[in-house]
């Protein structure tokens, strides 16, 4: 382990998840996190709020919709009554230079990321494709925390996927590159699924196990590890409403009211029990 900190510009959509890999970021003692990028993003660049969420109604019916409500804006404001700080409120009270954008790729978000002078870029639930520009601008180039055992389940929802069709759950960091999910694998753990708990928990579990290798091996990963090729697999993009009730049909929840009591009552959904 260097004595340096390590600059970690962060990128994420926010969330549950996000604010459980950022937690894991912040305490470890050897990464500093330099600045943040939070995605605006709901389904196309430039859609807006509402634009988009009508979008992906039509794309994933209204249910799959509330779900990623539940697991982003609504679990923020449950946060507010629970230990664990949301990504902006985290950003606020330790000074962390924090920009909002639906497009990572555009001129001034790729500045803001320059100017915090980042040795590794780390992605975690974060909803826009990195491009090479980007990636290469931490000496130490960029990597994802993904929920699934790559090269399974590449994907916007792989815990989704990975529910419906009984597969393994795990995670997966990986070197970024210009395929979503593609990348050389840098750590891998499968985390047994249990029984009874949604989409939403699991995939909280594995992202805060993810966030926990990443900080296992992030000298390594800092000083430029490749990683072992993937090879195979698929990519699943948005679940089609008929998709999402032949999930609920398994029986098997997106989220359930425990877990929106559990951060109601100050407990966090992806805490290991």
């Amino acid at each position: 382990m260097t004595d340096t900190p390590i600059n970690v510009l962060f990128c994420t959509r926010g969330g549950l998840h996000g604010a459980l890999v950022l937690r894991e970021l912040l305490a470890a003692p050897h990464i500093r996190i330099c600045g943040i990028v939070y995605s605006s993003r709901v389904f196309r660049p430039g859609d807006g709020f509402v634009r988009g969420a009508l979008a992906l109604r039509q794309r994933t019916g209204l249910a799959y919709l509330l779900y990623l409500w539940s697991s982003t804006s609504l679990a923020e404001m449950l946060m507010t009554f629970s230990s664990l700080a949301t990504v902006r409120a985290a950003a606020r009270q330790r000074g962390i230079a924090l920009m909002v954008t639906d497009r990572i790729n555009d001129d001034p978000c790729r500045q803001f990321i320059a100017a915090q002078s980042p040795h590794l870029l780390v992605s975690a639930f974060f909803d826009q494709l990195i491009g090479a520009a980007v990636a290469a601008i931490p000496t130490a180039g960029a990597v994802n925390i993904h929920p699934s055992l790559l090269p399974q389940f590449r994907g916007v929802d792989p815990v989704f996927f990975a529910t419906l069709r009984c597969g393994e759950c795990g995670v997966s960091v990986h070197r970024i590159t210009a395929e979503f999910d593609g990348g050389n694998i840098l750590r891998q753990q499968l985390v047994p699924a249990r029984s009874g708990d949604s989409v939403l928990r699991t995939t909280a579990r594995l992202y805060q196990c993810g966030a926990q290798l990443l900080v296992s091996a992030i000298d390594e990963i800092a000083a430029g590890a490749p990683g072992t090729p993937q090879a195979g697999g698929g990519y699943d993009s948005w679940p089609a409403p008929a998709q999402v009730r032949e999930l609920a049909a398994l029986p098997a929840s997106l989220v359930s009211a425990r877990d929106l009591l559990d951060l109601m009552r100050g407990r966090v959904t992806g805490d290991t029990a």
